[in-house]
């Protein structure tokens, strides 16, 4: 198992009022070459100072090699082994290369000689063992920019990085800089170090890395493997289209399927100390023992029922459940009533697709119509549904069309939680085949589905576990699956 170098979690950020990073977690792993790509104002150069002591985060956690970093600057920061390259060179244009490196070794600065002799010596010997060959008494202030780059990441081995920060640097290199960048890195990688490469121009972060993570709006929206590049792909999910690549994991490697969801002693007017978990492509559903449809938890997630003491966590973060239905989508949950409820009549079977997830489709304030084409026809032609449906008034189109539409549509709004309530009410086999694909699908994607029913049986066949409440308490947890539900739990169905 590979070793985590240095991990966040829940990293928020928020600069002159606009939300910059909002929840956003990653990984980098010993001896790897993590990318990190997205469009202008995404958080790339954000995440990276905060990483750094550059800046603070508003709230949030980060671990270097398992030991918890506090919020106290650079100097923090480097004492840990984590360093930060930009674009401008933070170098002393009237000092000479090795001075450069040498004068950040602070036990040396009060002796007779700078540089000292076993300075210089190990610069030297930190060149060899990195393939550059440079004058380390040439002057910086003659060095071009790429040549600068490359002492100051020398000057990072030099002083034993375990991460080295990438922060765009190579906007001005030529074709054969940016290689020879590539070549160092990947022997910085050779020699146990680990390298994080932020970069605009994704094409650019594909020939070297080991993984790739994609931000939009300041949220991890995929992380990719190398197997798994291909750049047409990259460039929409930056855009915004969550339905391509299938294969896309959010997932850490070598890291256990965790929880997605979790309530933790929730009280109110009728709940009871309610804890309960969901996890990562999973679905649960709630039974009252006595009434069958357990309409105080559902209340809990339509917004109705005001907590007094409790917390609910979606991935880690706290979800205010007072704010109501709005506030809940926003935190990435989505709504299925009777599907027939659950649609706009007037409006397109397209529009009704897409109207959850318009801000994933808006750039510059304008909706990218031809994007938004392009995600809802990759969806159609996924469901074998006829194209010529994408203009029709959705109360034209048949009734599994308007039960596929109210379902996806939280499919493309990326929704992690789908709260599902009586959907199968007037389906029929074909019907129920949709909704039992939609819950597939969501278990694919590791996000998760919460089922209310008032058909008992309904709940045990698609649930994968089943929590049981009397009196706004809960009493037990059983198995889902049809095949493993109790006799007696038909006999109120």
């Amino acid at each position: 198992m590979r070793r985590e170098v240095l991990r966040a979690e829940n990293i928020r950020k928020v600069i002159n009022g606009s939300p910059i990073l909002e929840g956003l977690s990653l990984s980098v792993y010993e001896r790897e070459i993590l990318g990190m790509t997205g469009l202008s104002g995404s958080g790339k150069s954000v995440i990276g100072e905060i990483l750094s002591g550059i800046r603070t985060c508003d709230s949030g956690q980060i671990w270097m090699s398992g030991e918890r970093l506090e919020a106290s600057g650079i100097k923090q920061a480097a004492e840990k082994g984590v360093y930060h390259i930009k674009a401008e060179p933070a170098l002393f244009s009237c000092l000479s290369m090795e001075e450069n490196i040498c004068l950040t070794e602070k036990d040396f600065l009060g002796s007779a000689y700078f540089p000292h002799k076993r300075q210089t010596a190990t610069v030297r010997e930190a060149l060899r063992s990195l393939d550059i060959r440079m004058d380390t008494r040439a002057s910086v202030k003659d060095l071009t920019l790429w040549e600068r780059h490359q002492v100051e990441i020398l000057r990072a081995y030099y002083l034993h990085a375990k991460l080295i920060i990438i922060d765009n640097i190579t906007n001005d290199y030529t074709e054969e800089e940016f290689r020879k960048l590539g070549a160092l890195l990947l022997r910085l990688k050779h020699k146990g170090v680990s390298i994080l490469l932020i970069e605009s121009m994704p094409e650019r972060v594909l020939s070297f890395t080991d993984r790739l993570v994609i931000l939009r709006n300041g949220r991890d929206e995929g992380i990719l493997f190398r197997e798994e590049y291909e750049i047409q792909n990259i460039r929409k999910i930056m855009m915004g289209d969550y339905s391509v690549p299938e294969t896309i994991e959010k997932a850490m490697p070598d890291r256990e399927k965790g929880v997605l969801l979790s309530a933790r002693g929730i009280s109110g007017r009728k709940l009871k100390n309610l804890s309960f978990t969901l996890k990562k492509g999973e679905v649960i559903g709630f039974l009252d023992e006595e009434k069958i449809i357990c309409t105080d938890v559902l209340h809990l997630f339509m917004g109705k029922e005001e907590p007094i003491s409790g917390a609910m966590l979606l991935e880690g973060n706290a979800v205010n459940v007072k704010a109501g239905r709005g506030a809940m989508i926003r935190a990435g949950f989505g709504y299925v009533d009777d599907y027939r409820t659950s649609i706009f009549p007037k409006l397109s079977f397209r529009d009704n697709l897409t109207i959850t997830s318009l801000d994933r489709l808006t750039f510059r304030t304008a909706i990218n119509a031809k994007l938004e084409r392009m995600v809802v026809c990759d969806l159609l032609r996924r469901l074998n549904i006829p194209l010529e449906y994408l203009k029709k008034p959705i109360k034209d189109v048949g009734n599994k069309e308007q039960l596929t539409a109210a379902l996806y549509k939280w499919i493309l709004n990326r929704s992690k939680v789908v709260v599902l309530n009586n959907v199968l009410s007037g389906t029929d086999m074909i019907m129920r085949n949709i909704v039992v694909r939609f819950l597939n699908e969501l278990r694919e994607k590791e996000f998760g589905a919460i089922l209310f029913s008032p058909n008992t049986r309904e709940i045990y066949e698609l649930c994968d576990r089943v929590y049981i409440m009397k009196e706004g308490r809960l009493i037990r947890e059983q198995t889902g699956n049809y095949s493993a539900m109790p006799s007696s739990c038909f006999q109120k169905a």
